[in-house]
């Protein structure tokens, strides 16, 4: 048996020590491996969580789609789960295009009403210039049969004297200086595509703003998808089991204006910083852009673990990374160890105090929530939000509570040892 598909004991496939040795072919089959390892880790129901990044990165990304899979055997579950997403995503459908129908409608009929004095001119010398042609015309055709009378000696039809052709022309002409001025000044109407583009864009917006509202009114239905994908998956429920319905839960809503507002803060705090830092290098605007954007990355994987109700558990949590670095900075570097560099990283760490658990366990498995951030971030398209919205938190729960249970492993493993030494020392004495 090759050494990539050999278990141990344990029924667990070895992690390979290193991709450093390897070349060639057995390195891309080490890297699947670690792939195939990742996404499999969950369906296999293997023991420990796994500890090689590459595959605790893919063991995030998977997790949710193994929920789903955990969902779908289950009959009444798979019934409930395809029921809450479709019927939500029809009424955002049905939201989404009625308001963009209505908000187009309103736009068109603004521009209407509103439309510049060169456009309505215009729209006038349009109509008196055909009433002129078709006159002049009938006016030619009087003139040819008159001196068709004549040669015949039958009587000609009356001439309508005031007519003067020059005039006629020197009225076109006229008619057509004042419409061109009025061509120029009236705005261009839109393209087809232009016209296009804006409607998709207006309905993407609806679709996201009727995405929050039903969610945020029937979220109980959701509560109760992420309780069935937990007992499903052999975790123990966040939340008691309630009867759904449709309502809007105030104090939810409350707490989710605090989140967004606390994720505001704990943003914009740090953006002085890495400006300061990309101000004195070259290129320090793409290089301004990129920090922010690490930046950025980092806050939505905090708040990916932060989701279960596992990640706030650790109230004896310190400070993250960056603090741990600011004050490292501000308190040995000479020239940072000033009176403002150190009130900032106060005001930074008071801003930053209540994620410093979710931040902590972020730091035990990076890999991991960053897959699961990753397949979080479909959420981004309409109506995929509807279905992945309840199983994230039971991903989160289910990467937090492995890696607490291998702590407390971990922790009964080293104690061992020691009590078979204390026991015989006792009965020595």
């Amino acid at each position: 048996m090759s050494e990539p598909n050999r278990k141990s004991a344990s029924g667990q496939r070895p992690e390979p020590q290193g991709h450093s040795q390897l070349q060639g072919e057995p390195l891309v089959h080490f890297v699947w491996e670690d792939v195939r390892g990742g996404a499999m880790h969950f369906q296999e129901r293997r023991g420990s969580a796994p500890t090689h990044p590459v595959r605790q990165f893919f063991h995030g990304l998977f997790l949710p789609f193994h929920l789903f899979v955990a969902l779908w055997k289950d009959p009444v579950a798979r019934r409930r789960f395809l029921r809450v997403g479709f019927v939500q995503s029809l009424i955002i459908l049905a939201l989404a295009f009625a308001y963009s129908r209505w908000s187009t409608r309103n736009e068109d009929d603004a521009q209407e009403r509103s439309a510049p004095a060169g456009l309505k001119t215009a729209r006038q010398l349009e109509r008196g210039h055909f009433k002129l042609q078709m006159k002049i015309a009938a006016e030619k055709a009087t003139r040819k049969a008159k001196a068709l009378a004549q040669k015949t000696g039958e009587k000609a039809p009356e001439v309508d004297e005031e007519a003067d052709p020059d005039e006629a022309d020197e009225a076109e002409g006229a008619t057509e200086a004042e419409q061109a001025e009025a061509a120029v000044t009236a705005p261009k109407p839109k393209r087809f595509i232009d016209h296009d583009l804006e409607f998709w864009a207006a309905l993407f917006a609806a679709m996201h703003m009727a995405q929050w509202v039903v969610i945020a009114l029937s979220r109980d239905f959701h509560d109760t998808v992420s309780r069935d994908a937990s007992l499903l998956t052999g975790l123990e429920p966040e939340d008691e089991p309630v009867e759904p319905r449709v309502r809007l839960d105030l104090k939810w809503l409350r707490r989710k204006i605090s989140r967004r507002f606390r994720a505001f803060m704990v943003f914009t705090v740090g953006v002085p910083i890495l400006y300061g830092i990309s101000s004195p290098l070259p290129f320090r605007h793409p290089l301004a852009s990129m920090l922010i954007t690490s930046w950025s990355v980092y806050w939505i994987v905090v708040f990916t673990a932060s989701q279960s109700g596992h990640a706030w558990r650790n109230p004896e949590a310190g400070p993250p990374w960056f603090l741990r670095g600011w004050s490292w900075l501000t308190t040995r570097v000479p020239g940072f160890r000033w009176a403002v560099p150190r009130a900032y990283g106060r005001f930074w760490e008071n801003q930053t105090r209540s994620l410093f658990s979710p931040a902590a366990e972020l730091e035990k498995q990076p890999w991991a929530f960053a897959g699961l951030a990753l397949t979080g971030m479909l959420s981004m398209i309409p109506l995929m939000k509807c279905f992945l919205r309840p199983l994230m938190p039971v991903a989160a729960a289910h990467l937090l509570v492995a890696r607490h249970t291998a702590e407390r492993a971990a922790a009964l493993a080293s104690e061992a040892p020691s009590r078979p030494a204390a026991s015989s020392s006792a009965n020595a004495a």
